[in-house]
């Protein structure tokens, strides 16, 4: 292999998705099967987000194992231990994926909502939003002047000045430093615009105002309230949610988003400043610098297509665990029920964990916005978003299209580094050690055969190597399990002699149930199997989120260097466009023969998106994760 194994990879989407069995036998009964941690798992008792004395930082949490023990919030339990126990939750949510992968079913699970944000370098337009005497809104053009008033400095009196306050000069070219202006309209100005503040708390030299062209500013669209707020907001909230941003940064943005959403509830004219950018007449991007994020046109709903949760026809993952839709306006409920999972052995409590605690490196949330990693590259694209790729010296607008469902590769070796500082973006916990066996039972009440066949295998794939992931901090190697069932008793109701008889069909082979012959998806089976193999990655090779080669075999701490590098620019000098950006490496599929990623060391471009450590050019540094 030529470099590391990326923690997840993705399992594609078959051609459509399968609708529900329509099989009429009817069985009952239950399965006990066992689970055997194959690496440290970790589940979190949420009673206690502070269970470990472990540091003096105020937002740093640490939790046990969970158990059915209530932790009392005023106390601390480092020397302390309690029987562990799996929750049913737990194990019924990993089946279920497994399920829906192998069934052809829908994600049962998404956030259908939720709108993928993504920087690029194309250059934002300065504007006005325009609220008119009758409470319409409207996008128009507008010119950018720097303003001599540095940028969070209190004597200068800007900290009584909100984003959108009028601000009255004499004009001049656009781009040039007003040194004279007024708050109020005494003197002899002949131009006036709305101060911003946005973003990059002192290190921005200067703040600047938005104004109306000289000539009448021409409208660019109507707008309302709700596509502001969809299209503005969560752009402002990815800049709040970043590991790591300064005091002064969150301040700013803060102050954006307040004076945003005030200015939106005000009645009568007025005026907001705010950035945007358009791909023909199709895409409007709005934003709050020239150099931004952009939210995508396309909800994940959407981008998932007919695998996104069933509303009208059901999948067979719907049919068999239930659904529940939005604001429980439709619902089904579920054939299969998880009982809790209790350990085997009996053994000293102490024994059944790996140590007493230990503080795991911050793994952050899933970056939808690497769509290097979760889109499928489109034929031939230098560069691609959520919305559009560039192609043939070709600008195209479409729907991304997602690379297919997430599953986490297993490791062989799991090195866990024990020097971790707590702060408050990692937490401290306590893990179960590789092992470790936990009994439970699935009960399952009028399902087919064909149904309860499938349940079984899933259940027992640990007996052709597989593994599934269970729990927390999977990116790590934490959670890999392996299933096997122990026995299935099935309960048939028979009349005999006018009574009523309960009878107990009990079976503990299950050699003739495979995977063909349940009618799991012929699609998928090649790359399940990969992915759920407990050996697949050799155990010299290094799986974890991208590195450079200076950080090969150590902790990483600047996640962001690998992505950095990996966009370069087929032009010099400054960066205007989304055409000068090019994805030097994609993900690799699930079956290709080398399914690492090369640790790169490519120098940043000057004029490209620079990251030292603080707020570079084009704005705030990426996560230090992905997730």
């Amino acid at each position: 292999m030529r470099g590391f194994v990326n923690p997840y990879n993705f399992i594609r989407f078959p051609k459509e998705k399968a609708k529900a069995y329509e099989d009429t036998d009817i069985h009952t009964g239950v399965i006990e099967y066992t689970v055997t941690t194959k690496t440290p798992l970790f589940i979190p008792n949420s009673s206690s987000d502070h269970a470990f004395k472990e540091s003096e930082v105020k937002d740093h949490k640490s939790y046990d194992f969970f158990s059915y023990t209530e932790l009392e919030t005023d106390r601390t339990y480092d020397n302390e231990y309690h029987v562990p126990v799996i929750p049913g939750s737990e194990i019924r949510g990993v089946v279920r994926q497994v399920y829906e992968t192998l069934t052809d079913s829908c994600m049962g699970i998404l956030n259908v909502d939720a709108y993928p944000v993504k920087r690029t370098m194309g250059q934002f337009k300065p504007a006005l939003i325009h609220r008119t005497i009758n409470g319409k809104l409207e996008l128009l053009n507008a010119d950018s002047y720097r303003i001599e008033m540095a940028c969070g400095e209190k004597e200068d009196g800007s900290e009584r000045y909100s984003n959108g306050t009028i601000v009255y000069f004499n004009r001049i070219r656009p781009g040039g430093l007003i040194k004279y202006y007024s708050f109020s309209k005494d003197g002899d100005f002949n131009g006036s615009g709305c101060l911003i503040k946005w973003g990059m708390g002192c290190r921005k030299k200067r703040y600047h105002i938005f104004a109306g062209k000289n000539a009448q500013s021409p409208e660019e669209r109507s707008l309302s309230k709700d596509v502001i707020e969809r299209k503005l907001l969560p752009v402002i909230e990815s800049y709040l949610s970043q590991p790591n941003v300064s005091s002064l940064n969150e301040k700013a943005y803060q102050e954006y988003k307040q004076d945003l959403q005030l200015f939106l509830k005000e009645k009568g004219e007025g005026y907001f400043p705010v950035c945007y950018s358009k791909l023909g007449n199709e895409i409007l991007y709005l934003a709050p610098a020239v150099f931004s994020k952009e939210i995508s046109d396309h909800n994940i709903e959407t981008l998932a297509g007919s695998f996104s949760p069933c509303k009208e026809e059901v999948c067979p993952a719907c049919d068999l665990f239930g659904y529940v839709r939005k604001n429980n306006e439709n619902c089904k409920g579920s054939k299969v029920r998880f009982s809790d999972m209790y350990v085997i052995e009996k053994l000293d409590v102490k024994e059944y964990y790996l140590n007493s605690r230990i503080t795991l490196q911050n793994l952050g949330e899933p970056k939808l916005g690497n769509v290097d990693f979760y889109l499928k590259r489109p034929a031939g694209a230098q560069f691609w978003t959520y919305d559009y790729y560039y192609a043939d010296q070709k600008l195209s607008v479409y729907p991304g299209e997602l690379r297919g469902r997430k599953f986490y590769w297993h490791h062989q070796k799991v090195n866990l580094p024990k020097n971790i500082v707590p702060v408050n973006l990692n937490k401290t916990v306590r893990m179960v050690k590789e092992g470790i066996e936990f009994s439970g039972k699935l009960y399952f009440e009028s399902i087919s055969q064909k149904q309860l066949d499938q349940l079984i295998w899933i259940l027992n794939s640990g007996t052709e190597g597989l593994g599934l992931k269970l729990g927390g901090a999977k990116p790590l190697g934490m959670g890999s399990i392996m299933c096997s069932v122990d026995r299935v008793t099935e309960r048939r109701i028979t009349v005999d002699d006018g009574k009523i008889k309960y009878i107990l069909d009990e079976a503990d082979q299950f050699d003739d149930i495979t995977y063909e012959s349940v009618g799991f998806s012929n699609t998928v089976k090649k790359e399940f199997y990969k992915i759920a193999g407990l050996k697949t990655v050799p155990a010299d090779v290094e799986i974890t989120y991208p590195k450079e080669n200076e950080q090969k075999g150590k902790l990483l701490d600047e996640g962001y260097k690998w992505f950095t590098n990996n966009l370069t620019f087929v032009t010099g000098g400054m960066v205007r466009n989304r055409e000068s950006m090019k994805i030097s490496e994609a993900l690799p599929q699930i079956l290709d023969q080398d399914f690492s990623l090369p640790y790169n060391d490519k120098p940043v471009k000057k004029n490209s998106y620079k990251n030292n450590g603080r707020n570079g050019k084009y704005g705030t540094r990426p996560a230090g994760r992905i997730g």
